[in-house]
């Protein structure tokens, strides 16, 4: 630890060295397939399962993640307004917390219609236990990439490029990692659907000045994105 904190702090001095601070974070948490695997269905009644394996790992995941950005936080001064994580108002926390409900039901109800094209038949149960390692995967995952590509990416991008460039970067980035080998067939126009969700937050987060409300979509969005991707019968 302490000489990966002498690491950063000297590479710090370097010129230009946010670029490589901002895309660190997102470039550690891509690794993660490769230390433990992918994420693959277990189907139920695993999926319901507290301690169920996606959850953990997505949970793990956000706390190397988030704590690599926090150590770059400290190194380059960039405080919790600069992420987008200051304390948000009433209105914006009410209108977080309905985008996330609001996104759990409609995920839950309509998901598999709106999914099929993309990942074939998903008739799967919904177990209701399954709503607990739910709501810790989609906070985990949520938060975590909120974080990487609106806060971090954008942010420190945006010390060094106008502020669109960097909401196109990390918009464009957001989309192209989430084009995984299960939408082959439809590629292009996933990644074009991810960018515009990337950059659609990004263009939130930066006139709002806050993460909160794209951090609440997020979570609403991936509570019911662990239903489809655990509770699926196992391959």
């Amino acid at each position: 630890t302490m000489v990966a904190g002498w690491t950063l702090l000297a590479l710090a001095r370097r010129p230009g060295a946010i670029a490589w601070a901002a895309a660190l974070p997102l470039a550690v948490v891509l690794t993660w397939p490769w230390v433990l695997g992918v994420d693959v269905p277990v189907g139920d009644p695993a999926c319901r399962d507290v301690f169920s394996a996606i959850a953990l790992r997505r949970m793990a995941l956000a706390g190397v993640g988030l704590a690599i950005v926090a150590l770059l936080a400290v190194v380059y001064r960039s405080g919790r307004r600069e992420l987008g994580l200051a304390r948000p108002g009433r209105a914006e926390a009410v209108v977080a917390v309905g985008g996330c409900v609001v996104l759990v039901a409609g995920g839950l109800v309509i998901g598999p219609a709106i999914a099929r094209p993309f990942f074939g038949e998903l008739d799967y149960p919904v177990p209701l236990a399954a709503l607990v390692p739910a709501v810790l995967f989609g906070i985990a995952n949520g938060v975590l990439e909120e974080v990487l590509y609106r806060g971090a990416l954008q942010a420190w991008l945006a010390r060094l490029a106008p502020v669109g460039w960097a909401i196109g970067f990390q918009g464009l980035a957001f989309g192209i990692v989430h084009a995984g080998p299960e939408v082959l067939t439809l590629l292009p126009m996933h990644i074009a659907l991810m960018t515009a969700v990337g950059i659609g937050g990004g263009l939130v987060r930066w006139r709002l000045g806050s993460l909160w409300i794209p951090i609440g979509i997020h979570v609403g969005a991936d509570i019911a994105l662990y239903i489809g991707l655990a509770c699926r019968a196992a391959p």
